[in-house]
């Protein structure tokens, strides 16, 4: 049991990692598709796409689409400091 609590733990520290990987790519390289990230980072669109999928449930990127050949693409960005504040919550104080 000790065993598979351990490699449960491992298997999260893994996922939060390439999350803020791909966060942080994502800063740094803002407005390409999964597409074009999976050839720069060598991940799976599959891969890309679930962790986009949590870091946009989350709040902390932005998606775009664009009419590029008459094809939809969405491209992601990160979300500004001034997007990220919850100005409610922080007047509140």
């Amino acid at each position: 049991m000790a065993m598979l609590k351990l490699a449960n733990q491992v298997r999260r520290k893994k996922a939060q990692e390439n999350k803020w990987f791909l966060y942080e790519f994502i800063n740094k390289n803002p407005g390409l598709t999964v597409y074009e990230i999976s050839k720069k980072i060598d991940w799976t669109n599959g891969k890309i796409n679930h962790y986009i999928q949590k870091l946009v449930k989350e709040d902390f990127i932005k998606n775009s689409d664009k009419v590029v050949n008459g094809r939809n693409q969405k491209r992601y960005s990160s979300k500004t400091v001034k997007e990220l504040i919850n100005w409610d919550e922080f007047n509140k104080r």
